[in-house]
Order: structure tokens, then C-alpha cells, then sequence
């Protein structure tokens, strides 16, 4: 029987080889031998072989790198994807938001693509690289936060739907979902600010619970109706959060099931989650066209992967975006508590606000955009050299996430930050680090409630309730 290769050469064999076939066809579009078209279907494909290499080796896909991957391949490599399937379409021309649509010139285009690859394998290698299977974290030291948590859950429940019923209110009654990033602070004061505060909580201890407990039924109990409060923001046409929360979900079920992922439930989330994105796009773009729906896969993997253009047009016009690079960085640590809208847009705030102002600007001031892109942003921090290094750093991230997720209050803390770093693909790239600032202060006051709670009912005979864990864990 032959002997198994060790590990760190098998790794260092999938980069190199990955190098060599990007350098290969790096030299084969400069040379003309391939067109951008053709490069775009080699760069899918790479793409693709990164996602399905990273399940394999990461026990079925459980770990951070697996679904930045995924996401990337979805917001950014989209429309590549959509035209490799038939689509009848410019993967690479810049039609989102500017009544002409415009092509890049072959060299730019070759960038674009070269970025997305490097992006691809600079996640991969730390993660790789170091790789270690993280066992399920014992859940005994938690056990007793559950009675706590449940009931400061059970009591901002109906705060959230409240304030979540307020805002749908709002937006149906000023215009639709453009109305949300028109003057989001008109939007807020419809509802009380201590009513804001208690939501905000509501978050984190659902997933504190989600990690935390292990009976089936209570999980299910919880996910379901918090599940169902946070569906009214589906109404409103916003899903990037339900999309970055399912997916978060997905990973802490899989890391404490201690079992790997199969294939199928996957591939039925992924269909679940195409199909509530593309309802609710058609939602708020023709809430009167509802009743002619059809599901359309390649045309709503095309839409998603508009989040390319942002890239594209960053290399294109990397000299206008350049000079504000440091005030994106920090704007940024700001987002989660300053929501952006056109009441408040300058130029240098975001790239995300830069991009559609330079398309078109009118359509922006009503309320359109186009999203951000961390691979653009770092494009317009330090060109290549730049992609190349932070895809390095955010590799080295997800390797820390992944380690962390050994430790049951450390994964509670990884799952509070994922949900923003898996939607890095369309979003900024300092945007997870402001959202981490904020569950800290929510998790703060939820400390402090403890304390109360602790003090009121003591830690014993809190824990009491919960008994052993049952061998049985939730199915990934």
C-alpha cells in the first residue's frame, strides 16, 4: 500500500499548481492566445475548482475560507459564471447603473480577471496551509447562559418584529425599498429609540443560543421565530443580512455536529437561498408582477454578480478613487452605526458611494447603488500587489476563525463576525471590524444583564434546568 503524501506537500502541490495554470494563462492573454472571454471561462473554472478542493479538504466545507469562496464566486465571478452556463451576455461589460453600457479595454479586463483568481488562491493558502480539524466544543462551561438567554430573547422577540412591522410600514407607505438609503434617519425615528436598543440585542442572543444549546427542539423553537421576526426585512427588499445569517448558521451546525456536510442539504440551502433572493428582487423592483413569477437561475446569478462591475470600474478609474483611500478605511468603522444614505454621502466616504456617484449620479440620489467590493477596494489601496497581500491577510483571518471555533463562547464570537466577513464580496473591506465594535457593546449589555440575572437567580440553580447534554447534536 502506498504511503500518504504528507500534508504540507499535498498543500504546497495544489498551490503550485494553481500558480502555474494562473502564470500559464496570464502569459497566454498577453501573447493573444486566449480571448477575454475565453479568460473569463478559465477563471471561473478556477474559481470553482478552489470551492470544491476547499469542501474536500476542509471536511465538507467547514471552515470560513469554504464559504468566502463561495460568496466570492457568487458576487463576483456571477456573471462569469452565468455566461460559462450559456447566458447570452458581455460577462465583462459595465451596464449596472449608466444608461450606456461600456466595455473595458482588453488589458483592464485581463486585470480584473487576474485579481479574482489571485484573490481565490491568496484565501486559500493560509488556510490550507495550516489546516487542522476543529472537534465539536463541549458545551458545559455554557450551559448555564441558556436559561438567562432565553428569556432575554423570548422578551426582545416581539420588540424586533415590532420595530422590523415599523419600518415595512414606512417604506411601503414613501416609495419602496429605494426609500431606504434616501434619508435612513427619517426611517429610524419611526420607532423609538430604546425600542432600536432592545432589537439590537435580539441578534446576538440568538446566536448565542444557536451556539449554546444543544436539545433539538428549543434549537428549532428559537431559530424558527427568529427566523420569522427578521422575514418583514425580506419585505422590505433587503437580504444580504438572511443570506450572511443562513449561510453563518450552516457553519456553526456543521462545526458542532462533529459530522461532515453532505452534499445535498447544501445544494438545497443554496437553491432555498436563490430562490428567496430572486423573489424578493422581483419583489421590490415589481411588487405588481408577483403574480407572473417564474424562477430564473442564470438571470439572477447574472444580477448577483453585478458586484463585478464595482471591481471593474475601480480598475478603470483606480486614479480617481486612489487619493481617498484612507478615508474609506475609516469611514468604514463607522457603517455599523451610521447607516449611509444620500443625506449623508460625500465623496471619499465610501467606494460603495463613489462607484454609482460616477455612473450616474442622479440614480443615485434616488436611492440606487451598486454595492461595494473588497477586491476592488484593495485594488485601490495597492494595485495587485496590494490584492495579492490583503487576500493574504483576510486567508490568515479565516484561519484564526477557524481555530477559534474549537472553544464554544469563542465560536460565539466567530459567529458575530462572520455573517460581515462572508459578504465582504459586495461590501467594504473594513466593514466586519465595525460591526464587531458593535456586538461588543451589545454583548455588553447582555453581560451586565447577566450579572443582574446571576445575582437574582444563582448560577446552580439557573443550570439546573438544562441537565447533560444528549449524545444526539444538530444535523449540518
Amino acid at each position: 500500500m502506498t504511503p500518504a503524501l504528507p500534508a504540507k506537500f499535498t498543500a504546497a502541490l495544489e498551490i503550485l499548481i494553481y500558480l502555474v495554470v494562473v502564470a500559464g494563462a496570464v502569459v497566454c492573454f498577453i501573447l493573444r492566445g486566449i480571448s477575454t472571454n475565453q479568460a473569463a471561462i478559465l477563471c471561473t473554472l478556477l474559481l470553482s475548482g478552489l470551492i470544491a478542493l476547499a469542501w474536500w479538504r476542509f471536511d465538507g466545507g467547514k471552515h470560513p475560507c469554504f464559504l468566502l469562496l463561495c460568496t466570492l464566486m457568487f458576487f463576483q465571478g456571477g456573471r462569469l459564471a452565468s455566461y460559462l452556463m450559456g447566458a447570452d451576455i458581455d460577462p465583462l461589460q459595465i451596464d449596472l447603473m449608466t444608461p450606456n453600457p461600456f466595455d473595458l479595454s482588453r488589458d483592464d479586463a485581463g486585470i480584473v480577471l487576474l485579481l479574482l483568481a489571485l484573490t481565490g488562491i491568496c484565501l486559500y493558502i493560509p488556510c490550507r496551509w495550516s489546516y487542522r480539524r476543529v472537534l465539536p466544543p463541549p458545551d458545559i462551561q455554557v450551559r448555564p447562559y441558556l436559561p438567562y438567554l432565553y428569556l432575554v430573547f423570548y422578551v426582545s422577540l416581539p420588540v424586533q418584529l415590532f420595530k422590523n412591522y415599523k419600518y415595512y410600514q414606512y417604506v411601503e407607505d414613501h416609495g419602496g425599498y429605494a426609500t431606504l438609503f434616501v434619508n435612513h434617519a427619517v426611517l429610524t425615528a419611526t420607532v423609538p429609540l430604546i425600542v432600536r436598543v432592545i432589537a439590537l440585542i435580539t441578534f446576538p442572543t440568538f446566536i448565542a443560543i444557536f451556539v449554546f444549546e444543544r436539545r433539538k427542539k428549543r434549537l428549532y423553537l428559537a431559530t424558527t421565530l427568529y427566523l420569522a421576526t427578521a422575514s418583514v426585512i425580506l419585505l422590505l427588499g433587503l437580504r444580504g443580512a438572511i443570506f450572511a445569517l443562513a449561510v453563518t448558521l450552516w457553519y456553526v451546525a456543521g462545526i458542532k455536529s462533529g459530522r461532515r456536510s453532505r452534499m445535498l442539504p447544501v445544494a438545497a440551502l443554496l437553491l432555498a437561498l436563490m430562490l428567496v433572493g430572486d423573489f424578493v428582487q422581483s419583489l421590490r423592483a415589481d411588487p405588481g408582477s408577483i403574480s407572473q413569477y417564474t424562477f430564473a437561475p442564470i438571470v439572477f446569478l447574472t444580477s448577483q454578480g453585478n458586484s463585478l462591475e464595482v471591481t471593474e470600474v475601480a480598475v478603470k478609474y483606480r486614479n480617481i478613487f486612489e487619493p481617498y483611500t484612507w478615508s474609506y478605511l475609516g469611514e468604514e468603522f463607522l457603517n455599523a452605526f451610521i447607516a449611509s444614505d444620500t443625506t449623508n454621502a460625500f465623496r471619499g466616504k465610501a467606494l460603495s458611494v463613489d462607484v454609482p456617484v460616477l455612473l450616474d449620479w442622479r440614480s443615485f440620489a434616488q436611492g440606487n447603488g451598486t454595492g461595494g467590493s473588497y477586491v476592488a477596494e484593495a485594488y485601490v489601496i495597492g494595485g495587485i500587489t496590494g490584492v495579492v497581500l490583503i487576500s493574504l491577510l483576510i486567508g490568515l483571518g479565516l484561519h484564526f476563525l477557524h481555530r477559534l471555533s474549537g472553544n464554544a463562547l469563542s465560536l460565539f464570537v466567530v459567529a458575530n463576525i462572520l455573517p460581515g466577513v462572508v459578504i465582504m464580496p459586495r461590501a467594504q473591506l473594513l466593514d466586519w471590524i465595525s460591526v464587531l465594535m458593535r456586538s461588543v457593546i451589545t454583548v455588553g449589555f447582555l453581560w451586565l444583564g447577566w450579572q443582574l440575572f446571576n445575582f437574582a437567580v444563582p448560577m446552580k440553580a439557573a443550570s439546573g434546568s438544562s441537565g447533560p447534554p444528549p449524545a444526539a447534536t444538530i444535523v449540518s
